[in-house]
């Protein structure tokens, strides 16, 4: 099999930048990697404080872990006011979004209920109005971006309190010229696919495009690209932002988002030039 075969292959990766081109080279695809984001902590103290008091009243009733990164930078500034704290948090129902937060809370030496696949915050959505009761208080650490504004409105229409405690917050990386590189080439067509990890990476490469004044071009060239996500999330924020997925990898890993893209994402492209043409 051929693979990638030559073609230009974009991801919008950060912290694992390097081993996505290694994966991508080694599909025989050119790899343009221009990471895209970096994860910006916020000051947590008004938030512990808050969770601290709840904590000892014994009302939290439930915890919602979005994310490893999220998951692992709270219950580290949690634990560094009172180690007993994580003590005290065994006995809150903890809920999981997928694999990462249910590593990162094993790390302290804590469970979760991991809610079903696709791992959304639609199924962390239910499976909260499916356990908790009117009245009672749950907490959603959040994973870069606000807690959709559709979740908040269902889980207080039922009834239920909810704290939304934003963790960490998404920004541009410090070194923006490779990301600039990566809109300019998009928008002239030299790009052949996408490769997404996360729906954030995608609205942080279209915002740069608009500081650039080239988001209609940058939108008319992902039209005629192969546009690969890693899983449903990322897929739900692409379409949210008006972007086609054309491809999901499926367990949601990197390894299988290249090798989806790699041994589906050709044929597509042929098949939409051919069209085009």
């Amino acid at each position: 099999m051929d693979w990638f075969a030559g073609l230009r292959v974009l991801s919008l990766e950060s912290r694992r930048a390097e081993e996505m081109a290694t994966l991508i080279q080694k599909y025989g695809g050119e790899a343009t990697v221009a990471p895209s984001m970096r994860e910006q902590k916020l000051d947590l103290s008004a938030h512990l404080a808050r969770f601290e008091a709840g904590l000892a009243a014994g009302d939290i009733h439930a915890v919602a872990c979005m994310t490893g990164v999220g998951t692992k930078m709270f219950l580290r500034d949690l634990a560094a006011r009172d180690p007993r704290h994580l003590e005290k948090l065994g006995d809150v129902p903890l809920v999981a979004r997928g694999n990462k937060p249910t590593q990162a809370l094993k790390t302290f030496g804590l469970t979760g209920t991991v809610v079903p696949r696709p791992h959304t915050w639609h199924e962390v959505q239910d499976h909260l109005l499916g356990t908790l009761k009117p009245g009672q208080h749950a907490v959603i650490l959040e994973y870069g971006d606000p807690t959709p504004g559709a979740m908040l409105r269902t889980l207080t229409g039922a009834g239920l309190r909810v704290t939304s405690v934003p963790v960490y917050r998404c920004a541009f990386p410090h070194d923006t010229a490779p990301l600039g590189l990566a809109v300019r080439d998009t928008a002239l067509g030299g790009q052949d696919l996408l490769l997404l990890s996360s729906g954030t990476q995608l609205l942080h490469f279209l915002k740069f495009a608009e500081r650039l004044r080239l988001e209609a071009e940058v939108r008319a060239a992902l039209g005629r690209m192969v546009v690969v996500s890693i899983g449903p999330a990322c897929s739900e924020s692409a379409a949210e932002l008006g972007i086609r997925i054309d491809l999901e990898a499926n367990p949601h890993k990197m390894g299988i988002l290249v090798r989806t893209a790699a041994e589906h994402g050709p044929a597509l492209l042929r098949g939409r030039l051919s069209r085009a043409g």
